[in-house]
């Protein structure tokens, strides 16, 4: 293979070993790690696709989408760092180098590993104009290199947990590219990559400025095979959810957007179900996008009714009102576990009004919620239905009452469900 010169700061350096020589007046070898088993790597490959699209590299030329998407296979696999036992620990032997013949070389076992950290340094240097003009689109407020490597740490924990929520957008829109359903919209990895990368920090920058200052923030892989939430906690990933749908900063196009994201996924998530599937969807994923969408409703009716009221259309303000009353029920249900399960092939629950009624008398009998919550309800629902079916005037009065309790049920719910 022809010389190529590759800048060596592209690959981390944490530490270096020095080999002294035979009568140890001077150091005749010195080697940096990790950065030197990438070295080590780079000048032993044979292989003639690598050679190929290392000189490509080397040279600064444009890859073509196959080409993208054979090295990104090179490290995005399943290939694990070999384990060492703690008493044949060694500095360079932890980073897959060892000494022979006074040289440097790379432990056999290591090097598909190396290969894997290599490359992924590599596509990271071929990406890094791109994805840093992306992140700095967004005002994150804080002063930190933008560096999405595995190395990269900062002494913040909480603007460290920002570097690894880039690095985990940054690593599932690649992911996204070679495994998602999605590539074919796009005309090319170029145009895939800052589409998908941009609305995936778009989340992350919804998340950070919705979060508590001291708070870390933690990517929640919505745009991507939703098996990823298993790490997550039913309340934890509530909290984030709603966090961002509430926050008035944050536009009604991206809660929307997060929203439906959510439905959709779940939606593709039931209709592929297996028996692993089952268990994390009515684990998890059921209970947080039934809870999330159905106060997300309660808080749009109740906003319509409103809206309605001002407007002087006091019958279809009360219809609102209802909903958004049944919506928030149904939120409680979902955290009470008291909602049925989906049925086949649709996110839909089998209960009626008749039995969210009966179940919310049941939550006040063992005085979950209190008995006034359970007459307000009512006291609505025959509002809505004489609003809804009699020939009746509905008075600016019965509307303005309806909204109180509906906004004081709504809160409630909100308490109940909170922690």
């Amino acid at each position: 293979m022809n010389k190529l010169s590759i800048n060596p700061s592209i690959f981390p350096g944490i530490g270096s070993v020095s080999i002294k020589n035979v009568d140890e007046e001077y150091y005749s070898k010195h080697i940096e790690f990790p950065r030197g088993a990438n070295l080590l790597y780079l000048r032993s490959i044979k292989d003639s696709d690598e050679i190929a699209l290392l000189t490509k590299y080397a040279n600064s030329e444009q890859f073509s989408d196959d080409e993208i998407e054979t090295m990104l296979r090179y490290f995005l696999n399943t290939i694990k760092k070999p384990v060492i036992s703690d008493s044949n620990f060694d500095i360079l032997n932890s980073f897959g180098i060892d000494i022979e013949n006074d040289n440097f070389i790379l432990i056999d076992e290591w090097i598909p590993y190396v290969k894997k950290e290599t490359w992924e340094c590599i596509v990271l240097d071929i990406l890094r104009k791109t994805y840093t003009s992306i992140i700095e689109e967004y005002n994150f407020n804080v002063n930190i290199p933008i560096d999405l490597g595995s190395w990269k740490s900062d002494v913040n924990r909480v603007e460290q947990s920002l570097l690894k929520s880039f690095r985990s957008a940054f690593l599932f829109t690649l992911i996204g590219f070679l495994y998602g359903s999605n590539k074919s919209q796009y005309s090319s990895f170029s145009d895939f990559f800052t589409n998908e990368f941009s609305k995936r920090i778009r989340f992350i920058h919804n998340m950070w400025i919705s979060k508590k200052p001291e708070a870390e923030v933690q990517y929640i892989p919505l745009f991507d095979n939703f098996y990823n939430l298993k790490e997550f906690q039913q309340q934890e990933l509530i909290h984030m959810i709603i966090s961002i749908l509430n926050n008035e900063q944050i536009t009604s196009n991206d809660k929307e957007m997060i929203k439906n994201t959510l439905i959709d996924g779940a939606e593709n998530f039931h209709k592929n179900i297996n028996s692993e599937g089952l268990v994390l969807e009515q684990s998890l994923i059921k209970p947080v996008v039934n809870y999330v969408a159905e106060l997300s409703s309660a808080d749009e009716n109740l906003k319509a009714a409103q809206f309605l009221h001002e407007q002087t259309l006091y019958s279809p303000s009360v219809n609102r009102c209802y909903y958004a009353m049944m919506h928030a029920l149904k939120a409680l249900l979902e955290n009470k576990k008291m909602l049925s399960n989906w049925t086949e092939k649709s996110l839909n629950v089998k209960e009626n009004h008749k039995q969210l009624e009966e179940k919310l008398k049941f939550l006040v009998r063992n005085k979950v919620i209190n008995k006034c919550f359970l007459k307000d309800f009512k006291s609505v629902k025959e509002n809505r239905w004489i609003a809804d079916y009699n020939v009746s005037l509905m008075t600016e009065g019965i509307s303005e009452e309806c909204l109180l309790k509906a906004e004081k049920f709504l809160i409630e719910i909100k308490k109940l469900t909170s922690s």
